[in-house]
């Protein structure tokens, strides 16, 4: 996962700089070997609770088994506590055989998850004394969804996205909010600063001590992403494989078995992470609305197999993209596509087992680190909805790195405009 860069401004195109960034984090090099962590989601221990004011808070947890004997699965804890739940009381298990039972897993030390039966318990939960999965809700997509067009989103999803972001991201209102340089936190932080709560840091988010909404609030689709990539990095969103969904017990309670197959873009959302995105226009009804199709496009779930890049407003895009390159856009691509005499001796004065690199090798590695000064460009000033975004139009747009869409895109306009450059479209 590619370490956000420091010092970015919004709206405006980054003035020609000496090349520092050269240097990669673990992610990028990650990306880079075609490591691809559930959709550019690391899984990481919580810090903080999920903020849903829902579960009981618990110790820390060191493991978890099923007790086939006594029929019951037993939770172990740091402090040497345990919480025993009988198996089959719990909704999706009632006729599930010992074998199946026994294949849990322990997710983020905060749920029980049964992958082959799609069935996901948060730990809190069961200390309520809680044993059905109606506190996640099965979400689909519609049969006949071929959407595009802006989200209709309503006039209050701005509050309760501050409020899911503050109390999801590492860290509180009273500490400030750290991304450790996750995409999902990293994103979380910039909507807070985009939404008049916070101040920008090298870490993270500072809280500000007289929070404001903006005039203009950021984009729909951009906030939608961004509370897409929390929840999911937080287990507040799930995306049970197609071929399991459809003879899900737990998630078709409600919904139509048959239609919850193969393609059909099942996810299991926790109520608040539902009633966030139905502001924000991704859902209707219990479905994703048609004009969610291509915000999903941006994160596509690996467990999806999401193919856009085959569709005919895809491809409709890339031609558009390319026709109608802004001026200010071809500058920066020709600064980006230029190798001066400059840029090869900055990255002359590293060395390969312990000889100077050749030319060659130096164009190589700068060609390398130019492909993510290109991405900037389209995670930037380009929407699939708008096309090339203006400066102004931009000054609301998130920096929402890792956005498939935005990287596909870039990897065409660049196979087809600068094939002298093929570093640029890989």
């Amino acid at each position: 996962m590619r370490k956000k860069r420091p010092g970015k401004k919004q709206g405006t195109l980054r003035p020609s700089k000496a090349e520092s960034d050269a240097a990669r984090s673990l992610g990028s090099a990650l990306d880079e070997i075609g490591f691809l962590s559930l959709g550019h989601r690391i899984r990481v221990k919580s810090q903080n609770s999920t903020g849903t004011g829902i579960s009981v808070p618990h110790p820390p947890t060191r493991g978890v088994q099923f007790n086939s004997l006594s029929g019951m699965v037993v939770v172990e804890f740091e402090n040497d506590s345990k919480l025993s739940v009988p198996a089959r009381s719990l909704e999706g298990l009632a006729q599930a055989t010992d074998s199946e039972i026994a294949e849990l897993e322990l997710q983020g030390g905060t749920r029980l998850a049964w992958k082959n039966l799609d069935v996901i318990f948060e730990i809190g939960m069961l200390m309520r004394g809680k044993f059905s999965t109606n506190s996640f809700m099965a979400l689909t997509k519609p049969v006949d969804s071929k959407g595009s067009g802006r989200l209709a989103t309503n006039g209050g999803w701005a509050e309760p996205v501050i409020q899911f972001l503050s109390d999801n991201l590492p860290g509180s209102r009273s500490t400030g909010w750290h991304h450790d340089f996750l995409t999902a936190y990293q994103v979380g932080c910039e909507t807070l600063v985009a939404l008049g709560q916070a101040d920008e840091t090298l870490d993270g988010a500072r809280p500000r001590a007289n929070p404001a909404l903006p005039a203009v609030l950021p984009r729909p689709d951009d906030v939608a992403v961004a509370v897409i990539y929390l929840a999911a990095q937080n287990g507040m969103l799930t995306f049970p494989k197609s071929d399991a969904a459809g003879r899900s017990e737990g998630a078709a309670k409600g919904h139509d078995k048959a239609r919850l197959g193969s393609g059909r873009w099942v996810a299991h959302a926790h109520p608040e992470v539902a009633s966030i995105l139905r502001s924000l226009g991704m859902l209707d009804g219990n479905e994703w609305s048609s004009t969610s199709e291509a915000v999903w496009w941006r994160d596509s779930p690996v467990e999806w197999q999401i193919d856009f890049k085959n569709d005919p407003r895809f491809i409709q895009a890339v031609d558009d993209a390319c026709v109608n390159l802004p001026d200010r856009i071809k500058v920066e691509i020709e600064r980006i596509v230029e190798i001066t005499d400059d840029s090869i001796a900055l990255h002359s004065s590293t060395k390969i087992d312990g000889r100077p690199r050749t030319i060659d090798e130096v164009k190589a590695t700068i060609r390398w680190i130019r492909r993510f000064d290109f991405d900037e460009l389209f995670v930037k000033f380009w929407r699939i909805d708008d096309g090339w975004l203006s400066l102004d139009q931009a000054e609301f747009a998130l920096e929402i790195f890792n956005d498939a869409l935005a990287i596909a895109m870039r990897k065409a306009v660049a196979a087809r405009l600068y094939p002298h450059f093929p570093q640029l479209a890989e």
